[in-house]
């Protein structure tokens, strides 16, 4: 029948066969702008305990081969970025949500290491706050201010937002440092499994 009339259906798939076909890498980049937003939004949950470590496999178990790596990276990837010098508490949940994903000696040595800093930074952070609460004493002692009244508010102390400060520029590159290091192994990890 020459004067066939095409429906609205058929006449998009034609256009869309018309069209040219994506290449791997165009494939890959628009799975990963689908699929990384599940896995960053997993982390997010996991991190603020909304998601206990048993149900991380779970929360994954709907998507299928590449999508499922895809979104195993992100999560890593977020966990990762989660480990804080200021914040052991997200730092220790962090490592929980890792290694659920990537059983493997180097994370556990890598807990360790970021632990020892950590411990470090808060003994060191815990003995300068003391001086700087003992200088500010002494300088209101100076000016005539004291007792038992008196609660210090060292979070607007320019001295110790200083030393702190400090001894985050210390001590974050070594965190830093281990993030990077723990970031590559799981990267490889992934891309062996």
């Amino acid at each position: 029948m020459p004067g066939k009339i095409k429906s609205t259906i058929e006449l998009a798939m034609e256009k869309a066969a018309r069209l040219p076909k994506l290449t791997k890498e165009e494939r890959r980049s628009q799975q990963e702008r689908e699929y990384r937003p599940r896995g960053r939004a997993l982390a997010e949950r996991f991190l603020a305990g909304d998601l206990a470590e048993g149900d991380l496999d779970l929360e994954r178990s709907g998507d299928q081969g590449k999508h499922r790596e895809i979104v195993r990276e992100a999560l890593l990837a977020s966990l990762c970025q989660a480990i804080d010098l200021e914040d052991a508490a997200a730092t220790a949940r962090a490592f929980e949500g890792i290694r659920v994903l990537a059983r493997d000696d180097d994370v556990e040595q890598a807990s360790r290491r970021v632990n020892g800093i950590l411990r470090d930074y808060q003994e060191e952070r815990e003995r300068e706050l003391a001086r700087a609460e003992e200088a500010e004493t002494a300088a209101l002692r100076a000016l005539g201010v004291s007792g038992s009244a008196i609660r210090l508010n060292m979070e607007r102390s320019e001295r110790w937002r200083e030393r702190r400060s400090e001894l985050q520029e210390r001590y974050r590159p070594r965190v830093d440092e281990v993030k990077r290091e723990l970031g590559d192994h799981l990267r490889r990890i992934l891309s062996l499994g």
